[in-house]
């Protein structure tokens, strides 16, 4: 378990040449006269990729993986050879990993040596994610790419990856410098995401790798290396009889199930049907979407405002991983979908201890050091999380749903999915449709699928609470005018927005009433005046706007993301578990092909939800999985029926 996400940042000189150098392991990141020509060679050459790019099949991707990505010199002269030479409707996913990464300053000054990569370097350097360990997801659309960095171990970050490789970019610094980066466990990593036909290519000769690619699988030659460089080596995986096994995660959590893909349907427009939808459709996807209600994200998404406010704890759980790679890719979405400032602002979030048991665990937490200041740091009165904001999520999901590749259908409300040879039968109230694919995202509405399973929700109602600015007194007013950050702690307030204040929420248990009540208004202004000293006994209710909406709040407090199966044949299949909890099993687990599920997202879900629906695209097109092995278990369909299992309730 990790100790901090902070990072280690690389101990670097840029000479008077301007070519940056490692102190750590005396070694360049590139060769200032043939960098390019030196990477074209090795990498993009010795993989064939110029010819394996032109006869890439319609609507397919192909992945790279790479260790060590450095400036990213490797990954835009890839992506460059891609966009030149693929077809218009194919996807490159390229995904490297590394342990000292660059700032996005000194990644700027690197690659400014390459004028040729421009064009390209200028969004990387745009999107780099925030310097924090993990798995980070960077999108590119419109050049039809997908990088995957995992900041932190090699042998780590490919653990941490669920897919299938096609080519393998070796590199990173000299063996005879770096020799703990080539371990088993990196090897058996490259093993286990290779498949028949995977190629590699390598700049080194050295000794240790090659014995650990012939080890593991793969066809080893050495050519004429680049240059001065005597040789260098490439190869394909071809596993023989005598090749090792290689551990696969517990089959229950299954995610791949290849299919062909024609038209997708999503079932709900809130914050999870919307980036689901977007996702898709941004790959080249038809998706139809359809709302039983009048408007578009009428549920708990239909607020006039949000926030940006993820779920961080004081230790690293799969959880906690997964809260804080969907906080950074969800900072990075929305600015990527709103580059005017209308639908999001940046605002910063001030989290105050609601309690002194939260005030030290926020002590504890900003003593352990586990998150950088540019995520969390220290305030007089609180945590400060520079990257949260407000957000307005109704117009989000209307704008993410006004793509030329969804079709949107309000008051249409699924009555019944029917599987068939080639995917689903969906019917409505206006007739049935065929669809390769379903992505269920109702939240609390699942009849739908009660005949596959059932999970442990439930609805928990939530007013929000809406003043104009002008019904507080002046010295209020004034108050209310300085809030620049979003203020969390019993109940949140969101800076004015067009002369109005957004606070609450309420957390009704066991009241399901949809009605707007005074009551709950009175409960919203104790919040508010536990937030700010305003005089909120002063306030006249019937000056109070709200809505209503139910939470899908789940009992374990971690969304349902990913494809699902038959409950009754997980007990069947996995029976022993009531015996042995540590029982393990070869037998695949079946999926429901197509049919896949996004829900649970509770109050967290404009954090949440992006990177999940970004994830389900990455299933549904059989693409290398944007979430560690460990957070797909930890938000897989399956795991309520695998507890049960395990506690003999089952």
């Amino acid at each position: 378990m990790l100790t901090s996400y902070q990072l280690e940042l690389p101990a670097l000189n840029f000479g008077e040449d301007g070519v940056p150098r490692s102190s750590a392991f005396d070694d360049v990141y590139f060769d200032k006269d043939a960098g390019l020509d030196e990477t074209r060679y090795v990498f993009l050459e010795h993989n064939q990729l110029s010819e394996r790019f032109r006869q890439l099949p319609a609507k397919q991707g192909f992945t790279i993986a790479e260790t060590g990505f450095g400036t990213g010199l490797n990954f835009l002269c890839a992506w460059q050879l891609f966009l030149e030479t693929a077809p218009q409707d194919t996807w490159l996913h390229f995904a490297s990993v590394e342990k000292f990464p660059l700032s996005k300053e000194k990644l700027q000054q690197s690659l400014a040596m390459w004028p040729s990569l421009a064009e390209l370097a200028k969004p990387l350097i745009e999107h780099y994610p925030t310097l924090c360990h993990g798995l980070h997801t960077l999108f590119f659309p419109e050049q039809r790419t997908t990088l995957t960095l995992w900041f932190g171990e090699a042998s780590e970050g490919f653990a941490a990856l669920n897919g299938t490789v096609d080519a393998w970019f070796l590199d990173g610094f000299a063996p005879s410098k770096n020799p703990e980066m080539w371990s088993d466990e990196l090897f058996q990593n490259i093993l286990r995401l290779s498949q028949p036909g995977t190629t590699f290519a390598t700049f080194t000769a050295a000794g240790i790798v090659r014995r650990g690619l012939k080890a593991h699988g793969f066809e080893v030659q050495k050519v004429k290396g680049f240059g001065h460089k005597r040789e260098m080596m490439l190869g394909t995986f071809a596993p023989s009889q005598d090749t090792p096994a290689v551990a696969q995660a517990a089959p229950w959590f299954a995610i791949k199930q290849p299919s062909n893909v024609s038209k997708v349907l999503v079932i709900g427009s809130g914050i999870a049907g919307a980036t689901t939808a977007a996702a898709l459709a941004d790959k080249g996807i038809a998706v139809d979407v359809w709302e039983q209600g009048e408007q578009v994200a009428c549920g708990a998404s239909g607020n006039a405002q949000g926030m940006l406010y993820p779920k961080l704890g004081a230790s690293d759980t799969p959880v906690n991983r997964f809260y804080l790679s969907a906080y950074l890719y969800a900072n990075r979405f929305y600015n990527a979908l709103d580059q005017e400032a209308i639908l999001w602002q940046q605002s910063g979030l001030l989290q105050l201890p609601k309690s002194d048991a939260e005030h030290a665990k926020f002590t504890k937490m900003l003593n352990s050091q586990l998150y950088p200041d540019s995520i969390i740091k220290a305030h007089k009165q609180g945590l400060e999380l520079p990257l949260s904001g407000w957000i307005r999520p109704q117009a989000v999901c209307e704008r993410l749903l006004q793509h030329p590749r969804i079709q949107l259908s309000l008051n249409t409300q699924l009555q019944s999915l029917e599987q068939t040879q080639t995917g689903w039968l969906a019917s409505n109230q206006h007739g049935r449709a065929e669809y390769s694919h379903v992505v269920i995202c109702t939240a609390n509405e699942q009849d739908a699928l009660a005949a596959w399973q059932q999970w442990p929700t439930k609805p928990i109602r939530g007013q929000v609470t809406q003043l104009a600015v002008n019904h507080l007194a002046e010295d209020d007013q004034n108050l209310i005018h300085q809030v620049n950050k979003v203020l969390c702690g019993e109940g949140y307030l969101s800076p004015e927005l067009d002369g109005q204040i957004n606070f609450g929420a309420t957390y009704d248990l066991g009241n399901d009433s949809l009605k707007v009540s005074e009551q709950s208004h009175r409960d919203n202004l104790a919040k508010l005046a536990a937030l700010l000293p305003v005089d909120t006994d002063q306030v006249d209710l019937a000056a109070c706007q709200g809505r209503v909406a139910m939470r899908c709040t789940v009992a374990d407090y971690t969304p349902i993301v990913g494809p699902l199966s038959q409950h009754s044949e997980l007990v069947t299949k996995y029976a022993p578990l009531r015996q042995n909890a540590k029982w393990q099993s070869d037998e695949a687990c079946e999926l429901i092909s197509g049919l896949f599920v996004n829900l649970g997202h509770g109050s967290r879900g404009l954090v949440s939800a992006p990177l999940s629906g970004f994830y389900l695209s990455n299933l549904i097109l059989d693409e290398l999985a944007a979430l560690e092995q460990g957070v797909i278990e930890a938000l897989h369909p399956n795991r309520f029926t695998i507890r049960q299992l395990k506690r003999g309730e089952a």
